[in-house]
């Protein structure tokens, strides 16, 4: 007993700062892991709550599909909704002009209500055998407010090249 009593009186102040470096750890640790990882189990957190109120129903969602395959040069339409983005795929028969195909992806958006064009980014996919276009209709409007800029559209066609002979 007088060994530990020994070692106590020599070294206390080193066991007082280990013991407060030890606590100092488990509440950095505690802190980190809430910080880091939350106790949320929803992917998006908190960034879903402004749609809460304008949610998109199925039934809305194949009034979409309905009215743009009643188009003569759509083939095919896939719309599916994954948190604040709605993504519209259309796919057109072969031969229809990249223009004709931009106008009747446009269509879509006048579906929309206003509302739901504030709370929702749209991103459309063109697919026919000769091109694929990507395009987006940003919900805070950045893209343009001119008629012509709603959607802002990228060209996915890859042109192989032709060997030479």
């Amino acid at each position: 007993m007088s060994k530990i009593k020994k070692i106590w009186n020599e070294n206390r102040v080193l066991f007082v700062l280990g013991l407060i470096l030890i606590i100092c750890v488990v509440v950095v640790s505690i802190v980190s892991l809430t910080y880091f990882y939350g106790s949320s189990s929803n992917a998006y957190g908190n960034r879903l709550d402004s749609i809460k109120d304008t949610p998109l129903s199925d039934k809305f969602l194949n009034s979409i599909k309905t009215e743009m395959n009643s188009k003569d040069a759509v083939k095919n339409t896939n719309v599916k909704v994954k948190g604040k983005i709605v993504y519209i795929e259309l796919t057109f028969n072969d031969g229809t002009k990249m223009d004709d195909a931009k106008k009747t992806a446009k269509e879509a958006i006048k579906l929309f209500s206003e509302k739901e064009l504030g709370l929702y980014d749209l991103q459309f996919t063109i697919k026919t055998a000769e091109y694929t276009l990507m395009g987006s209709h940003n919900s805070n409007g950045s893209a343009s407010t001119s008629e012509e800029e709603d959607i802002i559209w990228n060209n996915y066609t890859i042109k192989e090249e032709k060997a030479s002979e």
